[in-house]
């Protein structure tokens, strides 16, 4: 009897965790689509791929992502054991409200067209500032391909302190973290690999506005989920 009760206790934490691996991972995925598409990170790499060589560009930018993904993961473990489930709950729910609204703001108060001329711009301008600085690119050449390090390291400034990069944060700290990395990888694989091959001609097609509606929406679902439904 003892035995029968034990297994099945064994079964449905086995369950419960899958659910919560999919939970988590489609959570992940969905926040880094609606995150990333015309982005900085998402304009980078358009740009650099019309310039230099897509398969370069494309493996520089995901080992960045790849890398980021992991410490953002990493830090939403960490943070719970550093400060209770509860606050860290209460914390993400109001990261995701606060994303929510300033998404939906954004979408209420931008002209998309002119909003992403303005960023690509702004993109340009540092690809071709960084152009003469050639001294890093020297150091490491031995080990990386210059575009390849280029690629790596502006998309991973880019990417530090984004909103993608706090939202991954904040999944993990009560989603399950296999999860939130898988599915956080698989999001930025499928957005950067479909801007590296479009280029700049589908970066400065995709309306913003309508991006930052489903994004602001999105958001404040999670917001509604983590409030009414917080971690056991």
């Amino acid at each position: 009897m003892f035995l029968h009760h034990t297994a099945g206790a064994r079964a449905a934490g086995a369950q419960d965790t899958g659910l919560g691996l999919f939970d988590a991972f489609f959570a992940s995925l969905s926040m880094i689509v609606v995150s990333e598409i015309g982005d900085e990170t998402f304009i980078i790499a358009a740009l650099m791929a019309m310039r230099h060589p897509k398969s370069t560009v494309l493996s520089g930018a995901l080992s960045a992502l790849v890398v980021m993904t992991v410490l953002s993961t990493g830090l939403g473990r960490i943070v719970p054991n550093l400060i209770s489930r509860k606050h860290t709950n209460s914390a993400a729910t109001v990261l995701y409200a606060f994303f929510g609204l300033r998404l939906l703001y954004i979408a209420w108060r931008s002209d998309s067209k002119a909003s992403q001329k303005k960023e690509i711009e702004e993109v340009e301008e540092k690809l071709e500032a960084g152009q003469g600085k050639s001294t890093f690119r020297r150091v490491f050449s031995r080990f990386c391909t210059p575009i390849f390090l280029e690629s790596f390291v502006l998309t991973f400034l880019a990417e530090w302190g984004d909103r993608s990069q706090i939202a991954t944060i904040a999944l993990a700290t009560h989603k399950n973290a296999v999860g939130v990395a898988t599915g956080a990888t698989l999001g930025h694989t499928i957005c950067t690999s479909i801007v590296v091959v479009g280029g700049s001609m589908l970066a400065s097609k995709i309306s913003q506005g309508t991006v930052a509606t489903i994004g602001g929406l999105l958001f404040l679902g999670f917001s509604l989920s983590s409030y009414f439904y917080p971690p056991l």
